[in-house]
């Protein structure tokens, strides 16, 4: 279920029981008013009874016409009566449909919150599983390359210290083979130490951390970390702290600015508190994100760089840091540029 879905479905009950009330409450307003003015008219009726009666006996010639009213000013005291009665219980079944739909809709928001929170947790424990199973290949490929990436960059150098002294005249072209098999080397050796940093994202260690306080420091202090890239750290809103792990943060704020660096010139970062949550936006002027990869761009090993220049890890590693604190990392679509949210539990 879209959080946009999500938020509109309860706002549309909110209004739907709003007009209902309204019009519930008119219904019961007429009802109320024509009470008290049936009220008033029996107590005009008997009044009545009374005076006929004593005409009755003031005038005995007329005294059958003073009956014949009296007896029709009974009748219909009594239909107003039964009028009354039935106008009550009208009253009490308004009363008792307004108590069942109100009833109906805060069941039926609670069933809602309930169903998106179970949906919402659903996907966090899939992706989780899902990463896990990453971290360990990552893990076993970590170890199985990284034994013999050792050995061959030992060996590498006894070897051409052997072909230098067999073939002396050999010498530079030697160097220079050597010099680009370590590069390639170094390359894995890189890496390697990329699967390694994936394997063992650890447990946060949260403590209270001002978020908005965090962002302007990270600004300041990496702003010549990106040379092509200008950070902007715009204005927080509300209170903006959340028990979090201050470096693992840190690292979510890494790896994104390094994504925006490489096709974007500026990126704006802004904390906002929004119900329990404390949002973090990165909005970037590049060109967005391609559509064919957004579905699966916090899977391990999505990347748009060219190959050799990044393994894609970076926004799976960023997504698990932002999940393991009860938070989320999404990317927002409509907007100019790549767009991420953060959220955080305040």
């Amino acid at each position: 279920m879209r959080p946009r879905a999500t938020l509109l479905f309860p706002a549309a009950l909110a209004v739907a029981a709003l007009l209902v009330f309204a019009w519930v409450i008119r219904q019961l307003s007429f009802v109320s008013l024509g009470l008290a003015a049936n009220r008033e008219v029996q107590q005009v009726l008997r009044t009545s009874l009374d005076d006929q009666k004593k005409l009755a006996r003031a005038d005995p010639a007329s005294s059958p016409l003073y009956h014949r009213r009296f007896d029709d000013i009974r009748k219909l005291l009594g239909r107003l009566q039964i009028l009354e009665l039935t106008r009550e219980n009208l009253t009490r079944h308004y009363e008792q449909l307004l108590l069942a739909l109100m009833a109906a809709i805060l069941f039926a928001g609670g069933g809602l919150v309930l169903l998106e929170r179970r949906i919402r947790d659903r996907r966090r424990t899939r992706y989780l599983a899902h990463l896990m199973s990453w971290q360990e290949a990552a893990r076993r490929h970590a170890h199985e390359i990284r034994t013999p990436l050792t050995a061959a960059s030992l060996e590498i150098g006894e070897l051409v210290s052997k072909m230098a002294k067999r073939h002396p005249d050999s010498e530079s072209e030697l160097k220079s083979a050597e010099e680009s098999i370590r590069e390639e080397l170094d390359q894995l050796r890189r890496f390697t130490t990329g699967f390694t940093s994936f394997a063992v994202i650890g447990e946060p260690q949260k403590k209270l951390l001002d978020v908005a306080q965090f962002a302007e420091e990270f600004g300041a202090m990496f702003a010549a970390t990106w040379p092509r890239l200008k950070i902007v750290v715009e204005p927080a809103e509300g209170d903006c702290r959340a028990v979090a792990d201050r470096e693992m943060i840190r690292q979510v704020f890494v790896n994104l600015c390094s994504n925006s660096a490489l096709a974007a010139t500026e990126l704006r970062i802004r904390a906002r508190r929004s119900g329990g949550n404390v949002l973090v936006d990165f909005r970037d002027d590049g060109p967005g994100i391609p559509p064919a990869i957004r579905a699966r761009l916090f899977e391990p090993y999505t990347t748009t760089r060219r190959i050799g220049e990044g393994m894609g890890l970076g926004l799976a590693i960023s997504k698990k840091i932002a999940l393991d604190h009860g938070g989320d990392l999404v990317l927002l679509h409509g907007s100019r540029g790549a767009h991420f949210r953060m959220s955080l539990p305040a």
